[in-house]
């Protein structure tokens, strides 16, 4: 078994993390053995999945919930209305995403020192592509708020790029969670297709609050509101042909080898075309105005 997944004797954290599965054997093994060592508890909220997911979890003893999908916000938000969650702390971690050895002692030795008004504890997010991390470009690394108090924080009630809304103040831990998908690059491909039209409705629906004040740590919402205040303001059709330049060359995306290469032109070029096209169809429907 890898380093990264060996359960090491650790003392456990005061934390819970939440996974969201729909038929994720693939993965979930790997997600649970990079939480256990450390985590108090760890909940997972099944969308009724037909393949192995939940015995694997049943052979770990972990506490399963099962709730109908909408979208990954609203069923997070399910799980912290309706489960009795006890540790102080919460991580909310895709299935598709583990967690590295030194996550524990780094996490550890911030909660001792933290002040009682942070609220959020923000980390960094690594895509593993094809084998290799993607260490340049816009989209990986990026810092991602993943780590709340109890109470004091839910997800934004948004079908696409949800964003975890914390009451209080936020701080960063550098440290990485991966994300690495072991799913065919045919599947990759069509799951950004769905995610483009879910991408296209967000846009559509949103509301800027011009009144809205953001804190320098308040890196969700930051990078939410350059999306819609920057990037969406580019010419239809052209902004993703910029983005991917921005993405590959200004920021060394092309450091990352073929693998970059390849990820840039369906996670950044591609992607953001398909995007595109979705709103254009959605404003020709009339169906937004």
């Amino acid at each position: 078994m890898d380093d990264n997944f060996k359960i090491v004797q650790s003392e456990n954290i005061d934390i819970t993390a939440i996974i969201l599965t729909y038929n994720e054997e693939i993965h979930i093994e790997r997600c649970i053995l990079s939480l256990k060592k450390f985590i108090k508890e760890i909940v997972v909220i099944d969308s009724y999945s037909n393949d192995r997911t939940l015995e694997i979890c049943k052979n770990h003893d972990i506490r399963v919930f099962k709730n109908k999908f909408r979208y990954q916000a609203h069923q997070t938000n399910w799980a912290l209305k309706n489960i009795d969650i006890k540790t102080e702390w919460i991580i909310r971690v895709d299935a598709d995403e583990y967690l590295l050895n030194d996550f524990n002692i780094m996490l550890n030795d911030k909660l001792k020192g933290l002040d009682k008004d942070i609220s959020g504890i923000v980390i960094n997010r690594k895509i593993k592509f094809l084998g290799k991390i993607i260490n340049y470009g816009s989209t990986s690394p990026h810092k991602t708020l993943r780590i709340w108090r109890r109470g004091m924080g839910f997800y934004e009630d948004s079908v696409m790029d949800e964003q975890l809304i914390v009451n209080g103040k936020t701080t960063y831990l550098n440290t990485n969670l991966i994300d690495e998908n072991l799913k065919s690059l045919k599947w990759f491909i069509k799951k950004h297709s769905n995610y483009a039209a879910r991408e296209a409705i967000s846009y559509l629906n949103y509301k800027e609050q011009t009144n809205s004040k953001y804190s320098n740590s308040d890196y969700s919402k930051i990078n939410k509101k350059k999306k819609y205040k920057i990037y969406y303001r580019l010419p239809i059709f052209i902004r993703p042909f910029i983005f991917f330049f921005y993405s590959y060359f200004i920021k060394l995306g092309f450091l990352s080898g073929w693998q970059g290469l390849i990820f840039n032109v369906i996670q950044v070029l591609w992607y953001r075309i398909i995007v595109d096209f979705e709103i254009l169809k959605l404003r020709n429907r009339n169906k937004f105005s």
